[in-house]
């Protein structure tokens, strides 16, 4: 499964509209920086990995998720 970008640039934009009316500008600061990170792990982990090779057993295939 392909990432999926248009969440993530959803979820920016939604960090943004949450922050506009902070007054306090290292705490929006903080906020955006924390919400960010966790935005873009979010983004990360809406992936999926493909493993395919062979090894001296024979070929293999497998997938997992990133967590």
């Amino acid at each position: 499964m392909a990432l999926d970008k248009p969440t993530l640039i959803q979820d920016i934009k939604d960090i943004q509209d949450e922050l506009k009316d902070e007054t306090n500008y290292e705490t929006a600061k903080q906020k955006f920086a924390e919400k960010l990170a966790d935005a873009i792990e979010k983004y990360h982990k809406s992936g999926t990995v493909a493993i395919t090779g062979t090894s001296n057993q024979g070929p293999f295939t497998g997938s997992g998720t990133i967590s």
